[in-house]
């Protein structure tokens, strides 16, 4: 198993850089890391049936 590494920009913690100056901002679209599991577990590879209206891509190498 392989550790320490970050997937996204980290945002900082500043007060000025927090979500609504309280929570750590969003940089990865969750269904970018969900379509990356269901690739890996169930060989999904139609994302616009499994996420109506995402643009995106799955997160690439999350599950190597």
């Amino acid at each position: 198993m392989q550790g320490g590494r970050i997937h996204g920009a980290f945002p900082g913690l500043r007060d000025d850089q927090l979500y609504e100056g309280r929570d750590l901002a969003v940089t990865t679209d969750l269904r970018s890391v969900l379509a990356a599991a269901a690739a890996a577990q169930l060989d999904a590879t139609d994302l616009a049936e499994l996420f109506p209206g995402f643009s995106g891509e799955p997160l690439a190498g999350l599950f190597t």
